[in-house]
């Protein structure tokens, strides 16, 4: 099912990428470890997603893996939760927000 709102991909340096597989060896079975300068080459990028509230407009941005995770894309076109702020279910993509106030 096609996403009805926008992420944002923020692709990390190399220095990044050498960090992050560097931490994952240090964590995993010599047999599960990864070859650091060729994850280096490759493109890898951390995906967020700006969230709104309907009600109050509170408005944080969150990493997509977290939202990915609990939302049913067969019930819905997008994720929907609850604001930290107001507490009210009306938490939505920020794209999703501007359709729904027309803005």
């Amino acid at each position: 099912m096609p996403k009805h709102f926008n992420t944002i991909k923020r692709y990390l340096s190399d220095e990044e990428k050498r960090d992050r597989a560097t931490y994952y060896n240090e964590f995993s079975d010599d047999f599960d470890q990864i070859d650091v300068e060729e994850f280096v080459k490759k493109d890898i990028f951390d995906e967020s997603i700006i969230l709104k509230c309907l009600n109050c407009g509170f408005q944080e941005e969150v990493d997509y893996d977290i939202i990915s995770e609990c939302w049913d894309e067969f019930d819905s076109d997008y994720p929907e939760s609850y604001c930290i702020k107001c507490n009210k279910p009306t938490v939505v993509p920020l794209d999703v927000y501007n359709r729904l106030k027309k803005k």
